[in-house]
């Protein structure tokens, strides 16, 4: 078995959404004939004990925190992170960090690089994925390439880096980084193409794939095991942006049917489940919802999953901004493996239209009009039959299990070997 090493600073336990692919492809490469070792900083608690993880020295910048928490001191007790810094990369670790571009995650350069050089030398690497974000991952990639230009390597990307940005000084900065770091790269890959259209206009001459992003297979609601609520409940699972056109349309909507008596009030319960109430109170008490749309606290992963799978209909609100049409959330990858209709709020012309479009597991509304008729025929057939019915086609939602994601990772890999 060929191995790989992946620069990721998230993984699971983290509790980070970016620590979703890398532990897709910590578990599925090896179905394809690719060992990972996964580089990363000192994790919350131990990962998953079937992972190989080389875990090493925090930022310096966060190490107050390490100091001054016993389950941190312990966890750097345990691990004994390899290869102890030198004195002068503590002190650069620290003094780089308090420039955070491209991120605050720069401290850890130095830690990384010297971890990753070790494993390079002792398990014969033949390739390497740098994972965005933070950029730093990439920036460690990059040294490494240097160092050891016979490896191959594939940089990936959940989210863009620079191209949609708004124009600044630390803008430019960091367009310049991206171009530099990236000029090593062998190929890069990206979420969906229209991302990776876009980024290979940033990077002429580059090749780069679309690796959508996905659900654990194992997560999978392969027959609906849990009862449904029995109101007529819509639940949004996550945090929420600062721009949220989205719900204020899924709001007004809801209002607009409740006035005109097309939904009785005591059939209905929304739930916004982790999403921060006070981005989200303004908009209920300006619409009336109050007693019927709530925030929820956090909740740990499986139980939100359990909320996923019990709901009549998931609520999806998709991100605004530049670039936000090609932008695969991990929500909605959760949403597919739950197994539940979806509701789906944004632009007819999104990536995720295609994906619910191709997979029949819900509907994408971009107009207050469309929305409410959408409701108004959920609500319908659970007043006949206690439950919305779900259409998902399994063969077209599996392509997007971590397991595709992984075995399109190795393809591309493979094309060099």
């Amino acid at each position: 078995m060929k191995k790989v090493l992946v620069i990721a600073y998230h993984l699971p336990p983290s509790r980070k959404v970016g620590a979703l692919r890398t532990k897709g492809l910590a578990k599925y490469l090896p179905e394809f004939g690719w060992e990972p070792i996964i580089l990363t900083g000192l994790l919350p608690r131990e990962p998953d004990p079937s992972f190989r993880v080389v875990e090493n020295h925090l930022p310096y910048q966060k190490w107050l925190r390490v100091l001054t928490t016993p389950s941190w001191r312990a966890r750097i007790e345990k691990v004994g992170v390899q290869p102890t810094p030198s004195f002068l990369q503590k002190v650069y670790s620290f003094f780089r960090g308090l420039v955070d571009i491209p991120d605050s995650r720069i401290g850890w350069l130095p830690f990384a690089v010297a971890s990753g050089r070790k494993i390079i030398t002792e398990e014969r690497i033949e390739a390497m994925i740098s994972i965005f974000g933070p950029a730093t991952c990439h920036l460690v990639a990059h040294r490494l390439k240097r160092e050891f230009p016979h490896l191959f390597w594939l940089a990936d990307f959940r989210d863009p880096w620079t191209q949609y940005r708004p124009k600044s000084v630390r803008t430019g900065l960091e367009r310049r980084l991206e171009i530099k770091t990236l000029k090593d790269a062998d190929v890069l890959s990206i979420v969906s193409d229209p991302l990776a259209q876009d980024l290979q206009k940033l990077h002429p001459g580059k090749k780069v794939y679309a690796i959508s992003n996905g659900f654990d297979p194992e997560e999978m609601a392969e027959k609906p095991t849990l009862p449904l609520t029995k109101k007529f409940t819509i639940r949004y699972t996550g945090s929420l942006s600062r721009r949220n056109g989205s719900l204020e349309s899924f709001l007004s909507s809801l209002a607009r049917m409740m006035r005109k008596g097309l939904v009785e009030k005591e059939d209905l319960k929304v739930e916004l489940v982790g999403a921060e109430e006070r981005l989200a109170r303004p908009s209920i008490s300006k619409y009336g919802l109050s007693g019927f749309v709530v925030c929820l606290p956090f909740q740990e992963r499986e139980k939100v999953l359990n909320c996923q799978r019990k709901s009549q209909i998931l609520l999806f609100l998709e991100p605004e901004g530049p670039g936000m049409k090609g932008c695969f959330t991990a929500k909605i990858f959760e949403y597919l493996a739950a197994g539940r209709p979806i509701l789906a709020i944004g632009s007819p012309q999104s990536v995720v239209a295609d994906l619910l479009r191709q997979t029949r597991t819900g509907i994408l509304c971009s107009t207050t009009e469309e929305i409410g008729e959408t409701l108004t025929g959920y609500y319908q057939e659970w007043q006949k039959s206690g439950k919305v019915t779900y259409t998902g086609v399994r063969e077209e939602i599996m392509k997007y299990s971590h397991r595709e994601m992984a075995k399109r990772f190795a393809t591309i890999l493979e094309e060099r070997f």
